[in-house]
């Protein structure tokens, strides 16, 4: 079987459902295998299968012909395949055939959506030492592991409430989070912290964000708060009442997710981040004491009559959230 040198694999598989994150990994990939006083153009094929949708539209022979002929100034020969799904599906014996005795100077490189494991593909790419690199969407805990490390990466510092704040406003989307990092950086300065106040300042509130922090005033009992920032949402955006409820609904239904899982034995400190409610754990576990399953039950069977009777005409929306608002607080 052919040897490759360490750092230099066969066959490199980057695959999943996050595509900021493939895309960072085929940078980081080639980045290593042609450095950057290396002509791409004497060393790097690239290929398309996905575009049209036809498999037939990269051939196998092809590609293994561009793997195994020789590199000009320089070691290595790579060819990268996007959106390699339906070449793999096409050619998979050939590439279990390939990967078995592969060109000594060449690295193929698939970027897909889905690499099973149960594959006899996926065994001979690890069996031969190939790369495979697995990039999946963020959940709450590594949406913040990946605000913290992109802003260190940036040469600042971020308190972990702010980007839990940040993750709150935009989302776990990484390629997102990763503009808005960058913005925040350069917004700051020389300063070497981005605080609250500079989320805020860039990012700004949603009016999602802003029928949340009603509802967490109304949970906590703070009518008065409560009130004040649902007259916001009324005031900065008025056709944004009628949507409000189903952000109001949702963070009912949080919390009832919250009680299901406590009920089957989970930690709270395992729960908020589920709930979109990480690091704030004490905050997560008075809501749950102050509003059991059953209140939570009729609060959205409250919510659904009162979607019935706005749209029948019976009843304003504004003032019906506004009085579901202050009962919570209650």
């Amino acid at each position: 079987m052919t040897t490759h040198k360490a750092g230099q694999p066969p066959i490199v598989v980057i695959f999943g459902d996050e595509r900021f994150q493939k895309a960072d990994a085929l940078r980081r990939v080639l980045e290593r295998l042609l450095p950057p006083d290396v002509d791409r153009t004497m060393a790097l094929c690239e290929f398309d299968a996905g575009r049209g949708g036809e498999a037939a539209a990269v051939d196998f022979a092809t590609v293994a012909d561009e793997l195994r002929t020789l590199p000009f100034l320089t070691d290595r020969r790579v060819v990268v395949i996007r959106d390699a799904d339906p070449f793999v599906q096409a050619h998979r014996e050939a590439l279990e055939r390939y990967v078995q005795n592969p060109a000594a100077t060449g690295t193929l490189i698939l970027e897909c959506k889905t690499f099973p494991k149960t594959t006899r593909l996926h065994k001979a790419a690890a069996s031969a030492g190939g790369e495979l690199i697995e990039c999946r969407k963020l959940n709450a805990s590594g949406a913040v592991d990946f605000v913290l490390g992109r802003v260190r990466a940036g040469g600042k510092r971020v308190a972990a409430g702010a980007a839990s704040r940040l993750i709150d406003l935009v989302g776990v989307e990484q390629g997102i989070l990763a503009g808005e990092v960058d913005k925040l950086c350069l917004y700051v300065g020389n300063r070497p912290e981005i605080s609250d106040e500079d989320v805020t300042a860039i990012v700004g509130s949603s009016r999602e964000e802003k029928v949340f922090a009603v509802m967490d005033a109304a949970l906590a009992g703070r009518a008065g708060d409560a009130l004040r920032l649902w007259d916001q949402v009324t005031s900065t955006d008025p056709a944004g009442i009628f949507k409000a409820l189903g952000g109001v609904a949702y963070v009912v239904r949080r919390l009832l997710t919250a009680h299901q899982m406590a009920a089957e034995g989970a930690s709270i400190s395992a729960i908020a981040p589920k709930v979109m409610m990480f690091r704030r754990e004490a905050e997560l576990k008075e809501q749950m004491r102050r509003f059991p399953p059953a209140r939570l039950t009729r609060a959205l069977a409250a919510l659904a009559e009162l979607d019935m009777r706005t749209k029948l005409g019976l009843r304003s929306m504004e003032t019906s959230i506004e009085r579901f608002v202050v009962e919570t607080a209650g």
